[in-house]
């Protein structure tokens, strides 16, 4: 094993900031692990110390074929934002961007730079097409830190073939976000981790850090018939809600990560077994999101427990008002029918805050612009 420091951008003078980056084994494929983009979701923190843990062992052990590359906190940025003892962390505070948007490579450079080198020899497509990915990230500029975390970032992970994205909601069941060109790799990892919802997205528009590693492939798959061995194949991982943090679930998704990494190549022999499915598997296009939002000031009380069904115009939650003589309620209705997988557990709300999300039996929204959420 190694471990490395990358320096990032200093915010001030007499500090300094940098990344860990935990590498095993030393193989062609490499399989990318973070966890923290967001700084405020914590249950992968503790994940990937377990996956720390078990890596040594099985490295120790000869049993790590490929190259497993560890981030056990991606973001000292937002982990180092304070406000009056509230600990934001999702968006960077000079200016304003979420730490999961806005890192997006040009897929239309890459093609223009790669087509005309293609072959009918996949392996060959695929190091021309990495190569050119590590070009693309080495010419991001940086004009401000959250520029310079991400390029960072890119920089270890943009030629892996697994890219693992760890975040985890307010309050939500286990549950996966990846491409739709992409079941297969998709659902072996849904398997292995245990985790019943499975969302897949249209890479093609607005994309996170997972799409980002994906979108260019799957551009470049469309312009062109050359053959490809082995894409990236991304995933964002949530693991359920921000209070889901102690050590038995933590091992367990540990656990199934090494199940996915064993059935992908990367390690041997690790006695790692697919975790037990927590529900009945579902698949959803994220185009059958939809989300609930507040139209009054109050107090959320949710009358539904998570993984609940729910029906069209079903009251399933009520906003209780504060400032009215005789106590009020406004009754919060299901806008469509379906799987109720997310529930929010910010209970001072506001009008437009989102409450809920329901994964419908219908597309409520329109292909690739599912990042609004």
């Amino acid at each position: 094993m190694s471990v490395r420091r990358i320096p990032l951008t200093a915010p001030a003078p007499g500090h300094e900031r940098y990344l860990t980056v935990h590498e095993f084994g030393a193989g062609e494929h490499i399989a990318y692990i973070q966890a923290g983009l967001h700084a405020d979701e914590w249950p992968g923190l503790l994940v990937v110390q377990h996956l720390l843990q078990k890596l040594a062992e099985l490295e120790q052990a000869g049993k790590i074929h490929q190259t497993i590359r560890v981030v056990p906190y991606a973001n000292p940025l937002g982990m180092n934002q304070r406000v009056f003892g509230v600990f934001p962390g999702r968006y960077d505070l000079v200016t304003g961007q979420n730490f999961n948007r806005g890192m997006a490579l040009s897929a239309e450079e890459l093609v223009a730079r790669v087509t005309p080198q293609l072959t009918d020899d996949a392996a060959a497509n695929d190091q021309l097409v990495r190569a050119a990915l590590r070009a693309l990230v080495s010419e991001k500029t940086t004009e401000y830190e959250v520029h310079a975390l991400h390029k960072a970032l890119l920089t270890e992970s943009i030629d892996a073939t697994v890219m693992l994205d760890l975040h985890c909601d307010f309050g939500a069941m286990p549950y996966l976000f990846y491409g739709k060109h992409q079941v297969e790799q998709g659902q072996a990892l849904a398997h292995c981790l245990g985790f019943p919802l499975s969302l897949e997205e249209d890479v093609r528009g607005t994309v996170a850090f997972d799409g980002t590693h994906t979108q260019p492939w799957v551009v470049l798959g469309d312009k062109t018939s050359a053959p490809f061995a082995r894409p990236c194949f991304a995933a964002t991982l949530e693991l359920r809600g921000v209070q889901d943090v102690n050590d038995a679930l933590a091992k367990r998704d540990a656990e199934g990560l090494l199940a996915f990494l064993e059935h992908q190549g990367f390690v041997s022999d690790s006695g790692a077994e697919p975790q037990p499915m927590a529900g009945t598997p579902e698949r959803f296009d994220v185009e059958q999101v939809k989300l609930v939002q507040s139209t009054a000031n109050g107090i959320l009380v949710h009358h539904k427990p998570l993984g609940s069904r729910v029906r069209q115009g079903e009251h399933f939650a009520d906003i209780v008002l504060l400032d009215r003589e005789t106590p009020q309620r406004v009754a919060v209705e299901a806008p469509v029918s379906g799987l109720l997988f997310n529930l929010s557990h910010a209970y001072m709300v506001h009008p437009g805050v989102t409450l809920a999300m329901i994964a419908s039996d219908e597309a409520v929204g329109e292909p690739g612009a599912q990042l609004c959420m």
